[in-house]
């Protein structure tokens, strides 16, 4: 139980945009798996919502929690946001996204959250189509340039 509240707590300080909370949560070693061919640490995953908090002031996760067991929790989620301001680049090789007032509604994507020592260590994102970055930014009119896949 204490490890869903963990996750509760990390998801909830990104939607407040309080990333130094959310950095709170986060192991050392912290990885992002499953999204790109290299997992995400700390730094590039948060800047990545610092970006879609920016863009979408309304941004939200939409979480349901499912399994808490051996220091994993298992959890969807359903992005959903309005992109109302200039959005700065996500990643690196994409430009600033200027707004478009286009809402998202991404389809639900299963991720598996590993903790330690009340630490998330990491984020599995299991991939979706329609999902991740690419579908994200392919709602609000923006096609990923060929350099930046992977």
């Amino acid at each position: 139980m204490e490890n869903t509240r963990i996750v509760e707590d990390f998801l909830q300080a990104i939607e407040r945009n309080d990333f130094t909370k959310a950095e709170t949560y986060l192991a050392r070693d912290f990885k992002v798996t499953g999204v790109a061919p290299d997992p995400l640490g700390a730094n590039e995953f948060l800047g990545l919502h610092r970006a879609f908090n920016k863009g979408m002031p309304d941004f939200r996760f939409n979480y349901k929690i499912g399994k808490d067991k051996n220091n994993v929790v298992d959890l969807k989620v359903r992005l959903t946001g309005t992109h109302t301001k200039e959005m700065p680049a996500p990643i690196p090789g994409l430009h600033n996204i200027t707004a478009t007032n286009k809402s998202i509604k991404m389809p639900e994507e299963p991720i598996r959250v590993t903790i330690k020592d009340k630490k998330i260590t990491t984020l599995h994102l299991e991939q979706v189509t329609g999902g991740g970055l690419t579908g994200l930014l392919k709602q609000i009119g923006v096609e990923m340039p060929e350099a930046v896949h992977h």
